[in-house]
């Protein structure tokens, strides 16, 4: 009987820990401080309900979550409609990047110009839903000087709540900017 039990509890193990059919591994590695900041926040939730929604002037795409080294970053990217709308992409997202020994909330906006040779409608079309690295050559890191900073303020746990309101009223604002066009 005991053999049975252990075999069961081996079984269930099993299924709790193999990947969903179709699906990707999971990805098991210990998340770095700043991924767990944006998770706090609820970084990526906050933006996908962005990109369910319709707005009457631009296509909106997203949202990903990005990570080197020195930084993570949840963004959504969107253009104008109409065939000239791809010549400027804006990102619209949360970063959380270190300064010093503080870690630091950046919640902005990025312009970036079209930078491939050629532009193809269809083919854009299609690979602007997964990404915008290939057509924009940038990496989606924070924003600059020159691009728009909408929030910025030092990390901690204990201030999750009032930076998740931030990036609510952020977000909510850019709703209506984008549904009044």
């Amino acid at each position: 009987m005991h053999d049975n039990d252990q075999r069961y509890d081996d079984i269930l193990n099993r299924i709790a820990t193999r990947r969903p059919f179709g699906g990707k591994p999971r990805d098991d590695k210990p998340k770095t401080p700043h991924d767990r900041a944006l998770d706090l926040i609820n970084a990526y939730d906050s933006l996908a309900s962005l990109t369910a929604l319709y707005y009457p002037d631009v296509l909106c795409y997203g949202p990903k979550a990005l990570r080197r080294s020195a930084w993570s970053a949840v963004a959504i990217w969107y253009h104008q409609k109409g065939y000239h709308g791809y010549r400027l992409l804006e990102l619209l997202g949360v970063w959380a990047t270190y300064q010093g020994t503080d870690l630091l909330l950046t919640i902005g906006r990025r312009r970036l110009p079209y930078r491939a040779p050629v532009y193809d409608a269809g083919v854009y079309h299609v690979a602007i839903q997964n990404g915008f690295t290939l057509y924009y050559e940038d990496d989606g890191g924070a924003p600059s000087a020159a691009d728009s900073t909408l929030y910025c303020a030092r990390f901690t746990s204990r201030d999750r709540l009032a930076h998740r309101q931030a990036l609510t009223d952020i977000l909510d604002n850019w709703k209506r900017e984008m549904s009044a066009s």
